[in-house]
């Protein structure tokens, strides 16, 4: 879906932002560039919608080389969220969320029904919501706005530059929730920005860590990052808590849960299969028996057995 082959970002005084990157992000991926200031991760994201002109290389968006398409029309076809939202602050909700569909020159009553049906689909009652400004939202709901208005027209790219760092850690943790409850549904091709692993392991498929310079250190699932970092400075990056961040990525590998079962009796927390290693382990501690039961197969599993399904779980 999105092709980055070779991609050089240097200014004019020489100052290389982004070197020699390259990428592959296959549809309804999310896709996080993750890295310190200075690491090229923002510079990434906006050259491909071109608000950045590459210096060289190609960019591919759906086969198409992004400097072969009329500006507009790209821009057009790939939606936008930024930190704050950046609403139009004379404008109301509802004509916030049509911008895009009125360039494109739709009618008023499917205008109409899109912006309904996108406050719908961030929960935002439209009756309640549509005729309101900017400033007579909280900063949640400024956001929600702002994931409305990049999706209305419907395109297959989302490009989100640290969409929820504006926002307190709880609001933060519920718009991030609700994001991927709504990315499970509209299933887009997403590039986020941010300088925080915690939001990029939650939140990607995919995660980028990119280094000062424009250098792409490590690209993979973030369990593979977490566990396997190729570098001193990924290692550091991510944290030397990077162990129990990776076990809430890790899905429980049922094929390598021993033979012992056991019946749901008083003292045993019930676990679904679907859920993380963090919440296996986090039930086999808090459990008075120390035993954790594993539905719907009943498989019993003691703090001891961790270490092992950690291993079986290796990307």
């Amino acid at each position: 879906m999105i092709s980055l082959q070779d991609v050089t970002k240097q200014y004019p005084d020489g100052t290389v932002a982004v070197h020699d990157l390259t990428l592959e992000i296959d549809e309804g991926v999310i896709c996080a560039l993750v890295g310190p200031s200075g690491c090229g991760k923002t510079t990434t994201m906006r050259m491909i919608n071109r608000l950045i002109e590459p210096t060289s290389g190609t960019i591919q968006v759906n086969g198409d080389d992004v400097t072969a398409l009329d500006v507009q029309e790209l821009r057009r076809r790939i939606g936008y969220v930024i930190q704050n939202a950046g609403l139009f602050p004379h404008y109301t909700v509802r004509k916030n969320v049509a911008t895009v569909c009125r360039l494109l020159g739709w009618d008023e009553p499917r205008i109409a029904d899109r912006v309904d049906e996108m406050l719908g689909l961030v929960d935002l009652d439209p009756d309640t919501f549509g005729d309101r400004y900017p400033h007579q939202l909280s900063g949640g709901q400024r956001q929600r706005v702002g994931v409305a208005r990049a999706l209305a027209a419907d395109p297959p790219v989302l490009l989100m530059d640290e969409p929820f760092g504006a926002v307190d850690p709880i609001a933060r943790e519920r718009l991030q929730d609700e994001f991927l409850a709504l990315h499970q549904r509209v299933r887009k091709t997403v590039v986020l920005v941010t300088h925080d692993i915690d939001e990029a392991v939650k939140l990607g498929d995919r995660i980028a860590v990119m280094r000062q310079g424009g250098y792409l250190e490590q690209f993979d699932r973030p369990a593979a990052v977490l566990g396997f970092p190729t570098s001193d400075f990924v290692a550091d990056f991510v944290g030397s808590d990077r162990a129990i961040k990776r076990l809430r990525v890790s899905p429980i590998p049922d094929d390598a849960l021993g033979d012992e079962t056991i019946e749901p009796v008083p003292g045993v927390i019930e676990v679904p299969v679907t859920a993380s290693l963090y919440d296996l382990l986090a039930a086999t501690l808090q459990a008075d028996s120390g035993v954790a039961r594993v539905t719907p197969s009943g498989k019993a599993v003691r703090v001891g057995d961790i270490d092992r399904l950690m291993m079986a779980s290796r990307p």
